[in-house]
């Protein structure tokens, strides 16, 4: 398999992908240039080298990321983009404790899901539950900057979540999966509220250190919920419990 290798500069590259597209694999930069590999050749443009790379596809994949030219984002067809307006509330994608519950979330979320996002903040999780092929997905905050930025991040997206201002007490439905990012100060007022608003699993997360996760992971056993999964990243925590009375 070739790989054709361009030098160009950010301004140069920038123009070329505005007047037409392709996949690139971004291998250097040196200089405000960037060094690049596409596997076919470019018409009007001399490669720096052309080398012989293992026809491994799947490795090739794998290292074909989002790539940044200026205001440009290159984005490969099997990536999956979430737009988020940032704001005062929080969840970004940055934050460890984020990430986790979109680690967890992917992992647990059928298709058709009916999803609760609690603590939704700027929407990131129950946008996501969304685009992954939810079904309902209800979004609550006790803010109403919030509620606000979740309703604007759902239509940035493209997808319909209905965004509330509400607390889990406040709640009469039920949900397939629950999805709450909070402080533990929080689990220990709400969580026999969240107990009851979800049907097969509920990922908890907002965790820092083992004192807490070890507190959460007993407030959890009081409630009859039983731990089946933990991630940890940094030193937070994310709990995936199930029901244990079904």
């Amino acid at each position: 398999m070739r790989r054709y290798v361009y030098l160009m500069s950010e301004e140069e590259l920038g123009s070329l992908l505005a007047s037409r597209s392709f996949p690139l694999e971004v291998l250097g930069r040196e200089k405000g240039k960037v060094i690049f590999g596409v596997y076919e050749p470019l018409k009007g443009y001399r490669p720096l080298r052309v080398e012989e790379v293992p026809e491994d596809w799947r490795s090739w994949r794998e290292g074909f990321g989002p790539v940044e030219v200026e205001d440009l984002v290159i984005m490969p067809p099997w990536k999956l983009p979430v737009f988020i307006k940032p704001g005062t509330a929080f969840g970004t994608g940055l934050h460890p404790t984020t990430r986790l519950s979109l680690k967890a979330l992917r992992e647990s979320l059928r298709r058709g899901d009916s999803v609760l996002d609690v603590g939704t903040g700027s929407g990131i999780l129950a946008v996501v539950a969304k685009l992954l092929g939810a079904g309902r997905v209800l979004g609550i905050d006790v803010c109403p900057d919030a509620v606000r930025e979740c309703r604007e991040n759902a239509e940035l997206n493209r997808v319909e979540v209905e965004c509330r201002e509400a607390k889990p007490s406040q709640l009469k439905e039920t949900f397939d999966l629950l999805v709450a990012n909070l402080e533990l100060s929080i689990f220990r007022e709400e969580l026999p509220f969240l107990k009851r608003l979800f049907r097969r699993e509920a990922i908890l997360s907002g965790i820092y250190g083992k004192e807490e996760l070890e507190e959460l992971l007993e407030l959890c056993k009081q409630q009859d919920l039983e731990a089946d999964r933990i991630y940890e990243e940094e030193n937070w925590f994310a709990v995936r419990v199930g029901d244990g009375r079904t």
